[in-house]
């Protein structure tokens, strides 16, 4: 319990990414009984593994995984191709009624704020953040935007009384 920042890597099934969260301790309890205890954390930046990840045997200190990390800032640069950019506010515009108005305005316009705002799932999010190229990224970034619009514009025909398909 020394560490007060650590970093969480995104995990893709049971493959370990060179990805992850960096995070910060916000609260741990004391520890129950069993040794238990209850934590809450804050992501509040992104880290690219440096090294090859140490996987512990049983026995071994620490007790989980551990590795050496870069802090990573390059993904606040990135940004939404004007199609994506379009796409999404199509999206916004269908989704717009008095009950989630409250959801749609949610502060940032980083691309990380609109993947989230949008319900690009994490492993989407990992995949865009972790393209190889600019030109790969952008397609990627403009695949989910697209999806985006097509389920807002199904979401708002569903909601006067048909479905299209």
């Amino acid at each position: 319990m020394e560490l007060d920042e650590f970093g969480i890597p995104f995990v893709d099934g049971d493959c370990l990414t060179s990805l992850g969260g960096l995070m910060r301790l916000v609260f741990a309890s004391e520890p129950d009984e069993n040794g238990f205890r209850d934590a809450a954390v804050q992501c509040f930046g992104l880290f690219k593994l440096a090294a090859q990840v140490h996987l512990p045997e049983p026995g071994d200190f620490p007790p989980y995984p551990s590795g050496d990390i870069a802090r990573w800032s390059d993904w606040k640069n990135f940004e939404l191709t004007e199609n994506a950019e379009t796409d999404f506010s199509k999206a916004e515009q269908l989704r717009k009624t008095p009950e989630n108005e409250k959801f749609l305005c949610k502060p940032g316009n980083g691309l990380i704020q609109k993947l989230i705002r949008h319900q690009i799932a994490p492993k989407k999010r990992f995949e865009i953040l972790n393209a190889p190229n600019v030109q790969r990224r952008n397609e990627q970034i403009n695949n989910a935007a697209r999806f985006s619009f097509l389920i807002a514009e199904q979401e708002a025909q569903r909601n006067k009384g048909y479905f299209p398909n």
